[in-house]
This record gives C-alpha cells, sequence and structure tokens, in this order.
C-alpha cells in the first residue's frame, strides 16, 4: 500500500461499501415510515429488484477481496522472495472482510448461524483493520503517523456505530453512522494518498516534519467529514424522493407479512384436477415471504 494506487483501492472499496450501507439504510428508513413500522436495523442489505435469494452484499465483498488479496500478494514478491511484510497486513484486512461477506452469503442461504453471527463478523473485520493500522505507524515520519492515526480513530468509530446497531436495533441514526464513518475512511484513505504519493506532476510536496502541514491535514481531515456528512444528505433526499415518487412494493423484497406471490399457473391447474366442491373451498397457492427482514 505504499503508493499511490495502494490508498486508491482500499479507499474505493471502503467508498462504495459506505455508500451501500447510506442507500440501505435510507432506503430501509423511508419505506418504514411509508408504512408506518418501526425502523430495524440489518448487519447488510439486500438489492432491491433482485431475489433475496441472491444475497449481493456478501457477493461483492468476496469478490471485491479476492482481488485486493490476489494484488497485495502478487506485488509482496521481489526475485522470488515475500519481502513486504505491509503486504501481509494488507492480505489479513481484506481477509476478515471476505469472511464477513461469506458470512453474509450462508446467513442469507439459512445456514445454522447463532443470531448476530453477521454483525459479530463485521465487527471483527473492522477491529482488525483498526488493529492492523494502530501498529501500521512506527518508526514514521510525524505527518504520516498523524493521518493514519486520524484513520484509526474513524475506524473505531465505526467499530462503535456497529456495536451500537447490536445494542439499539432500532437506532437509525446508528445504521448511517456506521455507512458516514466507512464513507469517511474512503475519501480519507484517497487523502492519505494524495499527501504522501500525490500523482499530480509539479505539486509541491508536504513536509511530513513540518507542524504547519500537520495542522493543515487535520483540517482537510474536518473538511472531509463535512463533505461526507453532505454526501449523506444528499443520498437521504435521493433515497425519499424516488421512494415517494414510485411504488416499490415488491413481495419478493418487502418484509410485509400481507404480501404474498402467487405461483404462476397454479389455480389453473388446480381447476383441472378439483371437483366442484373442493373449487369452493381451495385457497390459491401463496408463498410468504413475511421472513425477510430488510424492511422490518
Amino acid at each position: 500500500m505504499g503508493t499511490f494506487a495502494g490508498h486508491l483501492l482500499p479507499g474505493t472499496f471502503l467508498f462504495i461499501l459506505g455508500t451501500w450501507w447510506a442507500f440501505g439504510a435510507w432506503h430501509n428508513y423511508v419505506r418504514c415510515k411509508k408504512r408506518n413500522r418501526r425502523y430495524t436495523c440489518r448487519a447488510w442489505y439486500v438489492m432491491p429488484g433482485i431475489s433475496r435469494r441472491i444475497c449481493f452484499e456478501g457477493l461483492s465483498k468476496i469478490i471485491t477481496c479476492s482481488i485486493g488479496i490476489a494484488g497485495e500478494v502478487v506485488t509482496a514478491f521481489e526475485d522470488g522472495r515475500f519481502v513486504h511484510m505491509v503486504n501481509a497486513q494488507h492480505v489479513s484486512m481484506y481477509l476478515f472482510y471476505l469472511l464477513s461477506g461469506l458470512v453474509d452469503v450462508m446467513t442469507n442461504c439459512r445456514f445454522p448461524f447463532p443470531p448476530g453471527t453477521d454483525y459479530a463478523t463485521l465487527i471483527l473485520a473492522v477491529t482488525v483493520e483498526g488493529l492492523l493500522f494502530h501498529f501500521h505507524l512506527h518508526g514514521r515520519p510525524h505527518l504520516d503517523v498523524l493521518i493514519h492515526t486520524l484513520l484509526v480513530y474513524t475506524v473505531a468509530a465505526e467499530a462503535a456505530c456497529i456495536i451500537f446497531e447490536t445494542n439499539k436495533p432500532r437506532s437509525t441514526l446508528a445504521s448511517l453512522g456506521r455507512a458516514f464513518f466507512c464513507l469517511l475512511q474512503g475519501t480519507w484513505f484517497w487523502q492519505v494518498g494524495f499527501i504522501l504519493y500525490s500523482p499530480l506532476p509539479g505539486e509541491p510536496s508536504w513536509d511530513v516534519h513540518s507542524h504547519d502541514d500537520m495542522m493543515l491535514a487535520t483540517t482537510i481531515f474536518t473538511w472531509h467529514m463535512i463533505g461526507v456528512l453532505a454526501f449523506l444528505s444528499v443520498m437521504g433526499v435521493l433515497v425519499l424522493v424516488t421512494c415517494s415518487a414510485c411504488d416499490c412494493d415488491d413481495p419478493v423484497q418487502d418484509g410485509d407479512g400481507s404480501q404474498y406471490a402467487l405461483v404462476p399457473g397454479s389455480e389453473a391447474k388446480a381447476d383441472n384436477h378439483m371437483s366442484a366442491g373442493d373449487k369452493a373451498t381451495a385457497q390459491p397457492m401463496r408463498i410468504d415471504y413475511s421472513d425477510d427482514e430488510f424492511f422490518a
């Protein structure tokens, strides 16, 4: 990760993940308000418009982290020797997010995990990330230590929000807080790349021992917070407008116990094999999707 690209890739992964969590939380909140239901937190979200049997978030984590692991392993070798130990740390970080995705997929497939296992593995992934970055700073210049310490604080705040979700499952702000700090991690990863390994030609380099540059870096971090907050707010408005403008009641996606899906052709086939008396009392074959908690 000691390159601009090394900060760009994980930053993009975290930004996309945070955007997805923000969309899921806002979507969940708006739909619950629309139906006069209580909000319920979720460790992961399903993709509206596709079958709930497909765990989009979990599969995305698995694919993205597998690519990240492969890239870190390939670039860790020189002359056939594993010489870049920092790559081993990054592989470990990706590995735990991959584990989180795997548990998401298995949970969606009704694997008999104890309740909250998906949250537990997500907390584990974020905690490992914070631990690795905390011990990533030994012997680094002051500015380098500062900007990575701010990243550690952000990871810790995200972990706190996830833990809060598990204890307060009706808190919309906890879900949005998780998305906020994940987005902040992503944008700050990009900023760290620009500070330490700027690809822009002719840009003056930062003085890693300058107190003024350290103050500027901290100030820029607060600007990132404002920017992410604005982005999160705009997403909320867009989701509200979209859900208000269209009727997206899909029984495959919605958790409404009154929503059912009729098996195609079931009534016609039944008519051909039932007597008149049976038809008077028979009911259409139905599939109940009431166990879907996405819009609980």
